[in-house]
């Protein structure tokens, strides 16, 4: 069996210090290594799709990054392995146990994941390694495909079958316990909404300096149509991810996260919220521009009406949350967060609709980033 402790070792020598996941028996010794020691930053994610936007974030901000998951949960990474790293060029370590491996006996629910596990990874054009049982193999293994990971800038997976990793017992261990923050539902209704270009426009004004990170969309199309910024991101897949990939980001950087949801975005992975109640930074600002529908694919209702935002974020354990469907007390708010410690969360209700002849960033995906990362490295 395989020491995960010297995997640990590997892992950290070549500089993968964050890592996020979800728990798998098989790759448990591994992820209690990283919970209970000091040398790699361990998120706990509430899904596999979260886990990859999460070290997508950190890699951005120059974290060389790893994710663990049951290869039962590759079908929650499939969306993010298409349209966030293999679009944007992000390279990060993924670690897949193999449950359910042809020949293997196992529980009925891994059967057809096991089945075609390497047939996934292939067709998603992930590169990837199947872990050899003999310890030498295993780390000259891993160090392979860490170089070659850095040589092409891709990500790449290993492949761990079940019972690889000798055990690593971990000791109880809680995560930081944030207590409910405040919530406050302000500013005089109007009874006419502002429109996304409204709520845009007034961020572009209060945080203009700061790095936004926009969901996928009209949201990111409309920030781009206000005018192009090297400390933009427009997240132009990955839909509900946006929060997640700028979480990670603001685990690694001083500078303020602001993250753009829409409601339907912030439906879609509710769950990112709990991890940024409880591992976000003072610096993380997290706006949701509520219009009750998919208004990118045509205006289709969503279940915002039954869904407090902001309220779920202060009982999460975000600092504070405010509510508000006023554009000027929206403002007033913005220059607040900049005396607030975050995590913070500002839920605004928009309009329905955007402008005609919408443009679209006219710069790819990978160019936009690089763009950022230029713009952080001078920073720092």
């Amino acid at each position: 069996m395989i020491s995960a402790e010297t995997w640990g070792e590997h892992l950290t020598a070549a500089g993968y210090d964050f890592a996020s996941g979800v728990p798998c028996s098989s790759l448990s010794p591994l992820q209690n290594v990283f919970v209970m020691g000091e040398r790699v930053e361990y998120i706990a994610a509430t899904n596999e799709g979260q886990a990859i936007a999460i070290a997508a974030g950190a890699r951005i901000g120059g974290r060389k990054s790893v994710v663990l998951m049951q290869n039962s949960g590759l079908g929650n990474a499939i969306n993010p392995i298409t349209s966030l790293l293999a679009i944007f060029e992000i390279p990060i370590l993924l670690i897949v146990s193999w449950r359910g491996r042809p020949g293997w006996l196992d529980e009925p629910q891994h059967e057809v994941m096991g089945r075609i596990t390497p047939n996934l990874l292939e067709v998603l054009d992930v590169p990837y390694r199947i872990l050899s049982e003999d310890p030498s193999t295993a780390s000259a293994d891993l160090i392979d495909v860490l170089d070659m990971i850095e040589t092409t800038g891709r990500t790449h997976a290993i492949i761990v079958p079940d019972k690889t990793f000798a055990p690593f017992p971990c000791a109880t261990t809680l995560v930081p316990r944030r207590e409910p923050g405040v919530h406050s539902h302000e500013g005089k209704s109007t009874g006419l909404l502002p429109s996304r270009t409204d709520a845009l426009e007034r961020l572009n004004a209060a945080c203009g300096d700061d790095l936004m990170v926009a969901t996928t969309g009209k949201t990111a199309r409309e920030l781009f149509a206000l005018g192009d910024k090297a400390r933009n991101l427009y997240v132009v897949g990955s839909m509900g991810l946006a929060s997640s990939l700028a979480l990670g980001l603001s685990l690694v950087t001083d500078e303020r996260v602001i993250a753009i949801d829409g409601d339907g975005a912030a439906l879609m992975h509710l769950g990112a919220m709990s991890t940024v109640a409880t591992y976000g930074r003072s610096n993380f600002v997290h706006v949701i521009l509520d219009n009750g529908c998919y208004d990118s694919t045509g205006a289709q209702p969503s279940t915002a009406a039954n869904t407090p935002f902001a309220e779920i974020a202060a009982l999460s354990g975000y600092r504070k949350s405010w509510t508000t469907d006023n554009i000027d007390n929206f403002s007033e708010i913005l220059a607040r967060t900049r005396r607030e410690a975050g995590p913070l969360m500002i839920r605004l209700k928009i309009a329905a609709g955007s402008p005609r002849d919408l443009p679209r960033p006219d710069r790819a995906p990978r160019d936009v980033l690089k763009r950022l990362q230029e713009t952080l490295a001078h920073a720092s």
